[in-house]
């Protein structure tokens, strides 16, 4: 066994996302403890912006793509690129055609 002089965590490391929820879901959203921000968008009717404390990338992408198309992530722009990726994927393996 080795000793590390260091301090003890007791959660683990987090990221802020931003994401927006739209239509039907937008209404029927349940605030959730870890929200920092859950507002409506004064410009944009029917989206509902949620910011929102990730410990898992990965969990919250599960999450949010079983919203799709009704919840779409705005940041951190490396969570966004990675779920474009994704649907290109998806897209790819039902033979849908994109625009690049």
């Amino acid at each position: 066994m080795i000793y590390i002089a260091s301090e003890w965590r007791t959660h683990l490391d987090e990221i802020e996302v931003e994401m927006h929820i739209i239509a039907g879901l937008a209404f029927g959203y349940k605030a959730k403890p870890e929200d920092n921000i859950n507002e409506w968008l004064p410009d944009k009717p029917k989206v509902r912006r949620v910011i929102r404390r990730v410990s898992s990338t990965f969990w919250f992408s599960r999450e949010v793509m079983q919203y799709t198309p009704d919840c779409v992530v705005i940041m951190p722009e490396n969570v966004r690129d990675r779920l474009k990726q994704k649907l290109r994927t998806l897209c790819d393996l039902y033979n849908i055609e994109i625009r690049s």
